[in-house]
């Protein structure tokens, strides 16, 4: 059963393709109005993830549930509020932009009377309006990117799946895109994003899953440390001997991290109490302290730390 306030839900999930296990006992939840990360390499295995939770294939072991329903068994009803990107789907050339979205408002069960409306407003929010008239064949890569996020918002639904949404863009338009989604977030739609790309997350979504050979490596805040520490970058007057600052810090159990002539990094247990209380010991010993940076949380040092680099 899901949890209160849950749409996705994974349980120990896994999914082979002969003798290739794409995912190995994963677990997570996503909640109503949240806008979670999928982030890893190329093959770490969320393209089978996305195919699992729209019902394209089954779990070969444990199991999923969108809005409480199975979404291979029950596909239609599961997936009744839930818009979808999933890998690079084909699209036919020669059909019209407006004649895919209509067909989508008409898979959907939307009443023809609405399915103008809703072609017309899903094209507005992607803003593929001048583009209705156009067959597929025709755009740019960005053009047809924004084409298939307009089909999967026909019909306003309230969770929406993308798959690596700025995949083949330029870096300009991948910015305009990841603007547009943003605004999605906004409303309040709920977003499951998978991604290879760091640059990707920290705008659009408040948690990141991390995901390595089809394992999940870490479930965490996007803009805070996992483990509540405060970090800062300390710059002394001259350089100040390690062992002294070692001894100094000793009752929070804190290790210095020397980054460069009079500068030191310091991770921070116990939030803000603890930081005055740190730089007020620093001080009382004499330490030669000129100035205190509050340091942002580093993304990509905590992809490399659970991920590694992509050619390991």
């Amino acid at each position: 059963m899901m949890p209160p306030g849950a749409v996705l839900s994974l349980e120990k999930v896994e999914r082979t393709y002969g003798e290739n296990r794409a995912l190995a006992g994963v677990s997570f939840t996503v909640h109503r109005g949240e806008a979670v990360a999928l982030l890893g390499p190329n093959g770490a295995g969320k393209t089978t993830t996305f195919r699992l939770l729209t019902g394209l294939v089954p779990p070969s072991a444990g199991s999923l549930e969108v809005f409480g329903l199975d979404p291979f068994t029950q596909r239609s009803h599961a997936l009744s509020h839930v818009g979808a990107v999933v890998g690079s789907p084909g699209t036919l050339p020669y059909l019209k932009v407006s004649d895919l979205l209509e067909h989508v408002g008409r898979v959907r069960g939307l009443p023809r009377a609405q399915v103008l409306g809703e072609v017309k407003r899903a094209a507005g929010e992607m803003g593929v309006s001048a583009h209705l008239g156009r067959a597929l064949g025709s755009l740019s890569t960005g053009q047809e990117r924004r084409v298939l996020l307009s089909a999967a918002l026909v019909g306003d639904p309230e969770v929406l799946l993308l798959d690596e949404p700025t995949l083949g863009l330029d870096p300009v338009a991948r910015a305009d895109l990841r603007g547009l989604l943003k605004d999605l977030v906004h409303q309040g739609h709920t977003l499951l994003l998978s991604t290879h790309l760091i640059e990707d997350v920290g705008p659009l979504c408040s948690r990141v899953l991390f995901l390595k050979n089809g394992r999940l490596e870490g479930d965490e805040p996007v803009t805070s440390p996992p483990d509540g520490a405060i970090r800062l970058r300390l710059r002394f007057r001259i350089e100040v001997p390690e062992e002294a600052l070692r001894l100094t810090l000793r009752p929070w159990g804190i290790a210095p991290s020397p980054v460069g002539p009079g500068y030191v990094d310091l991770s921070i247990p116990g939030g803000e109490g603890a930081q005055v209380e740190v730089l007020r010991a620093l001080v009382a010993s004499g330490a030669p302290l000129l100035e205190a940076e509050r340091l942002q949380d580093d993304l990509t040092q905590r992809y490399l730390e659970r991920i590694g680099r992509e050619e390991e």
